[in-house]
């Protein structure tokens, strides 16, 4: 299994959350066996026990009233049964109270026997007093049921006692969640509270209608998930509640735009000009902010601004406050806000939180004459003056940290449905295993190391991994999302102890199926065992097979394939660990490999690799090969500070989006240009070119390879045909 230097943590899916009840439940009173104490909530002295079925316990939610254990001998009443409870549900669900938390889970009922299994649950602390551990922990040590009365008796193992619990009226029937909303997959989010005093609850809310009659903006939403706080309803959710969107970016925009009103569309652009540009200082006013739902003003103050990015999602935190009108700066309404979304612009994602500062007066009212004077004299110069004050102090002097706060929103994560036309095609690319997520017990895993675990299905049915030190090939076979991986051959060398070498290859042999999610490769394993996930490492040059005792080389590492002797060449991609090539020529100064690659990729076939990554053998009459030409593509400068693409590295200019279409030559890094369009699928961008090299002046370059600013409202260009 993982190893004990693997970072594990539970995997729990949260899925029916509420808030908890105020204050500690107090814990269970012992009571002596001899002189049990009158009490009204539960018959301790329990007579008889009547055999029932489980269809007379169904849908009744049952209070924890006693305990009785029999080492030591003792009876414990239940001060509050009511916030201990379980219902067992006729699908065979179970749903349980445990205080302040929700734990779901099933049970197995036959005869007279019974288990009982919790999964998911929230995690709250419910004080020192609380029994809802006990409770849990109990629930999960009962072998049998019987009713004792109105009472339902459950008998634990080994003898060691039984719980008394009372009869609370039926349990309200849970309408199943929607496994998807606005495309989001429910179960799939989760976050860490980092401690914060508020269970929290995903729900799905449905699309409002565009309101202009709502001062002091219009409203209007599309279908949307809301994180809550401490409520479980959205209905109950108070202006103030702390609160977390997902909000799908393009319904949100046509939903106002075709109501005459490019509010949304205006604000979303701004966000997205800020994180594209950087500007430092974040502005101290006027930030762009979404929901409408949550701007009761004008942002007339925002401090404390600082850029958060994540390898999903891009976003700028900063406190700020809506204000009606000139008013002074106190601890009332001042909030923590998020504004950003996923790195494809699909969603929106904006999270608010109250916030105060001992630094700050609790209340208007409390500011003195002398502050007051200053806000109805000049509040422009006021603001300002406040706004350096804020920005001066550290994110601890804030109720709560704002790095916490931070680390909450940053740790938020979701998953989306992707449609059928935008499915990855998952083969001729490098993947790193990055995790795994096991059902047996439920945890997760994270891989410390995921170069070292590498895979690629190259298109003729053919995969190479590697593992640690080992790697190996076999055979695939694909069947629409089916897959299955047949084992072939494999180095085996012994990698260590920490190695995962082995886990690794044997939970390839069990893939059945996968999916994309946000770039990234899952693959299921059989009988619902788990998950592996893997990362997106660039894509995998198609070597041709090696001859036999012929010139060939071998990559020691992840090596890049370039159409030359030079990191100035661009890379047609990459070769993994323990992939082999025919070699067929040496540079002239014999620092680079020249290997046979598919023309699909090269038109010459030719492919070089340093030999600083490669083993070679049988290679001592290899030919020298000159260094081919670098042509270069001279982008036109842009006449304005507008949409532009900037190389972080040699890349090609093609005629298309995509490594087959030809290219026009080359760019070096650094190398900067005017964009003019977007591929549909968002992944290649049309940089302007001289109409000399192609007609149309456009020339298509890789994403992955440049970083633009100002595109926002770049048209999307049609793929144009493969010539």
């Amino acid at each position: 299994m993982i190893k004990q230097w693997f970072l594990i943590f539970t995997l729990i899916g949260l899925l029916v959350l509420s808030a908890c009840t105020p204050g500690p439940a107090p814990a269970p009173t012992q009571l002596p066996v001899e002189a049990p104490t009158e009490q009204t909530t539960a018959t301790m002295e329990v007579t008889s026990f009547q055999t029932v079925s489980a269809d007379e316990i169904m849908n009744i939610n049952w209070q924890w009233a006693g305990l009785v254990e029999t080492q030591p001998a003792s009876q414990s009443v239940i001060p509050n049964p009511e916030n201990y409870t379980i219902a067992f549900m006729s699908d065979n669900s179970v749903s349980i109270k445990a205080n302040c938390n929700r734990v779901m889970g099933s049970y197995d009922a036959s005869a007279s026997s019974l288990t009982i299994k919790t999964g998911p649950s929230t995690l709250a602390f419910c004080g020192e007093g609380s029994s809802d551990q006990q409770f849990l922990t109990l629930l999960g040590q009962v072998e049998s049921f019987a009713k004792d009365g109105e009472q339902l008796v459950l008998q634990l193992k080994d003898n060691a006692g039984h719980m008394i619990l009372s009869n609370g009226g039926m349990a309200e029937v849970a309408q199943p969640a929607p496994e998807t909303c606005a495309g989001i997959v429910i179960a799939s989010i989760k976050f860490d509270t980092m401690g914060l005093p508020y269970s929290w609850q995903p729900n799905c809310v449905a699309a409002s209608p565009y309101d202009a009659s709502t001062p002091p903006t219009p409203v209007g939403l599309p279908e949307h998930v809301e994180i809550n706080f401490g409520v479980s309803d959205p209905k109950d959710v108070q202006p103030t509640d702390p609160i977390i969107y997902i909000i799908p970016v393009q319904d949100y925009q046509d939903l106002w735009a075709v109501n005459g009103n490019q509010a949304v569309s205006s604000s979303i652009e701004q966000l997205r000009a800020l994180l594209n540009g950087r500007s430092e200082p974040i502005p101290a006013s006027s930030m762009p902010i979404l929901p409408y739902e949550r701007v009761m003003g004008v942002n007339d103050l925002s401090v404390q601004g600082v850029y958060l990015d994540n390898p999903e999602r891009v976003g700028v935190r900063f406190v700020g406050r809506f204000s009606q009108g000139p008013n002074p700066v106190s601890n009332e309404g001042l909030y923590y806000i998020h504004q950003g979304g996923t790195k494809d612009a699909r969603y929106l994602v904006a999270f608010f939180y109250p916030v105060t500062s001992a630094k700050l007066s609790n209340t208007a009212a409390d500011v003195s004459s002398d502050e007051m004077q200053q806000v109805d004299s000049d509040p422009s110069a006021y603001l300002q003056v406040k706004a350096s004050e804020l920005n001066a102090l550290a994110p601890e002097d804030w109720e709560p940290n704002l790095t916490t706060l931070d680390s909450v929103i940053q740790s938020l994560k979701f998953e989306w449905v992707q449609s059928s036309a935008n499915q990855t095609d998952i083969t001729n690319t490098l993947w790193e295993w990055t995790s795994l997520v096991e059902t047996e017990p439920a945890s997760q895993s994270v891989v410390p190391n995921p170069e070292k675990y590498t895979l690629a299905l190259t298109s003729d049915g053919q995969y190479k991994f590697v593992a640690d030190c080992n790697s190996g090939s076999g055979a695939y076979t694909m069947d629409g999302q089916n897959l299955s991986l047949q084992p072939g051959i494999s180095t085996m060398a012994e990698c260590g102890p920490d190695s995962l070498y082995n886990l690794y290859t044997s939970l390839l042999a069990q893939v059945e199926s996968y999916q994309v999610n946000q770039g990234q490769l899952v693959l299921n394993l059989n009988a619902n065992a788990g998950q592996m996930f893997f990362n997106n490492a660039g894509p995998v040059v198609d070597v041709p097979g090696v001859p036999a005792d012929g010139p060939y080389a071998v990559a020691l590492e992840p090596v890049n394939v370039r159409s030359g002797p030079s990191t100035e060449y661009p890379s047609y991609g990459v070769a993994p660990i323990g992939a082999s090539a025919e070699v067929i020529g040496v540079s002239e100064q014999g620092q680079w490999w020249v290997v046979k690659i598919s023309t699909d990729y090269a038109p010459d076939g030719q492919g070089w690799v340093n030999t600083n990554y490669v083993s070679v053998y049988n290679v001592s009459d290899v030919p020298v090969i000159p260094a081919p030409p670098l042509n270069g593509v001279d982008l036109p400068p842009s006449e304005s500070i507008g949409p532009m693409a900037t190389s972080t590295e040699p890349l090609n200019v093609r005629s298309g989006p995509g490594s087959k279409y030809p290219s026009y030559g080359t760019v070096a890094r650094g190398t900067s240009g005017e964009v003019i369009g977007v591929s549909e699928d968002g992944t290649w961008w049309v940089v302007k070119i001289p109409t000399d090299i192609a007609a149309d002046g456009m020339g298509w370059v890789s994403g992955r390879y440049v970083v633009v600013v100002n595109a926002e409202n770049v048209p999307v260009i049609p793929t144009p045909p493969m010539p």
